[in-house]
């Protein structure tokens, strides 16, 4: 170096800053041989799996593998040692986030970069093999589309989709890939995207991964994910003992600052089954002044059976215009007949459709009837099918997940006074071990049973009214000659 002149130290310098440079502009190329075990296993799984899980814990670099992949299966170059799934053409893309921020800062920034001075830097895939972008409507700075160089020579795709924009609009591409980055609330989002992958990769299926640390906890996609996978899922799940670049100092410190009962979800990936109260709000959170109800809100009861434990009874209206739930009516009493139940309540319960869980199919052994069928003969207006969700399923923690979000957003109300309603909802709670404790709840099985069978609520307007019998005009006698 000393002997060199100036010119030439000069030039060296340049020839290392490019040097420098274009080794953070294609990083893509050495990443894989900085993977940890567990990364590289996930990758490999993709190969197996169509839908690949990685339930793990926050900062142990989920996002970064996933994104990884995402980017070589845009650019079409595989590592030596890649084991993971291959496409021998340029894939059409999705990835899905939270919302249009969050795939801008964590999706996009991480796979193209952000654009500075006219040029997207700071992403895996090189600038230079960014052809073009689409704009993402309502969200500063961020892409819907990018047109990636695949080594094929033909086009790469990818689409960033936010969890805001509903199901809906997850329409009309047959994808060849797709990337959930967290898990999504809206159940429906996952199905819609595995239609579209139906006839992905040339007719032979796509397939995709899912990455999310379980903050909602046992959601059914968790449930199915750990504990009864298909043939063609896998979940991995990945905790901060498989993430050597956390220090113990850092994770002593970011021990401290979370919560008792999250720090099993936040530094190990298992899905927090929670304790204490399930809906953690203030009465004043939900509670409102009755008020006469419009003629065109829906209304639809739910009741719960109990002869021991108290039988109970609520009706719902629903304000379709805004989506939101009020709680108007709630009764209980423990051994009282059908007959007295209707005495109690057929003045608000009258004509209005009843939800009722699935012990009303058990029969009485002396007549044979089903429990639901002496409710009907007392007089109530018993729907012809137990409470269920329109698939058909029954799960109880998607409706306390559903109703908690409605109460989080102010979209669930209860009427004052209705103290038996309000005693159980204080007293709701899980066990240590995540369980619910299946007791005082009969009021909010009732809701619960409700809302599920929304679907078959009736106008409020148009409870009790009948139909008036036109009568034919009386016949007038027709004078006869005489």
């Amino acid at each position: 170096m000393d002997n060199l002149k100036r010119e030439e130290k000069l030039e060296l310098i340049r020839l290392l800053e490019e040097k420098a440079r274009r080794a953070v502009v294609n990083r893509y190329r050495s990443y894989f041989e900085t993977r940890y075990p567990w990364q590289r296993k996930f990758i490999a799984q993709t190969a197996a799996y169509r839908q690949c899980a990685l339930i793990a814990a926050n900062r142990v670099g989920k996002t970064d593998t996933a994104t990884y992949i995402d980017a070589i299966h845009l650019l079409g170059e595989y590592p030596e040692g890649w084991e993971g799934h291959r496409f021998d053409h340029a894939p059409l893309m999705w990835c899905l986030g939270y919302s249009g921020e969050k795939c801008r800062d964590l999706l996009q920034s991480a796979i193209i970069g952000k654009k500075v001075n006219g040029e997207f830097t700071g992403g895996l895939v090189p600038p230079d093999r960014i052809v073009s972008t689409e704009p993402m409507t309502g969200t500063p700075n961020a892409v819907r589309s990018a047109y990636i160089r695949h080594s094929s020579g033909d086009l790469s795709k990818v689409q960033f989709w936010s969890y805001t924009q509903g199901q809906h609009a997850l329409m009309g591409d047959d994808i060849d890939w797709f990337h959930i980055d967290e898990e999504p609330e809206d159940q429906t989002i996952y199905p819609q995207v595995l239609t579209r992958t139906a006839t992905g990769d040339r007719g032979r299926g796509g397939r995709g991964i899912l990455t999310f640390t379980p903050e909602n906890g046992r959601t059914e996609l968790v449930i199915k994910l750990l504990d009864d996978p298909a043939e063609s899922q896998s979940c991995m799940n990945v905790g901060w003992d498989d993430a050597p670049h956390l220090t113990e100092e850092t994770k002593k410190s970011l021990l401290e600052s979370y919560p008792a009962h999250q720090r099993d979800m936040r530094t190990k990936g298992i899905p927090m089954l929670g304790q204490g109260r399930i809906f953690d709000f203030s009465e004043d959170t939900i509670t409102i002044e009755p008020f006469p109800i419009p003629k065109h809100y829906m209304v639809i009861d739910g009741m719960d059976f109990g002869w021991d434990h108290p039988q109970s009874r609520i009706q719902l209206a629903i304000d379709m215009d805004s989506d939101t739930y009020y709680v108007t009516k709630a009764w209980k009493a423990s051994k009282t007949s059908p007959s007295e139940a209707w005495g109690a309540t057929k003045s608000w319960a009258n004509k209005v459709p009843t939800a009722w869980p699935q012990d009303g199919l058990q029969t009485e052994k002396g007549s044979g009837l089903q429990q639901k069928s002496y409710y009907s003969e007392a007089g109530f207006q018993m729907l012809p099918d137990c409470a269920q969700w329109p698939d058909g399923s029954r799960s109880v923690e998607a409706g306390l997940f559903e109703l908690h979000d409605l109460m989080s957003t102010g979209r669930f109300k209860v009427f004052a006074g209705l103290r038996d309603w309000f005693e159980e909802f204080n007293f709701y709670h899980r066990d240590d071990r995540g369980r619910i404790v299946k007791t005082r709840d009969d009021l909010l099985d009732a809701t619960r049973y409700a809302y599920m069978m929304r679907r078959f609520a009736k106008r409020y307007g148009d409870i009790g009214i009948v139909k008036e019998k036109k009568l034919p005009a009386p016949i007038r006698p027709i004078p006869r000659s005489r």
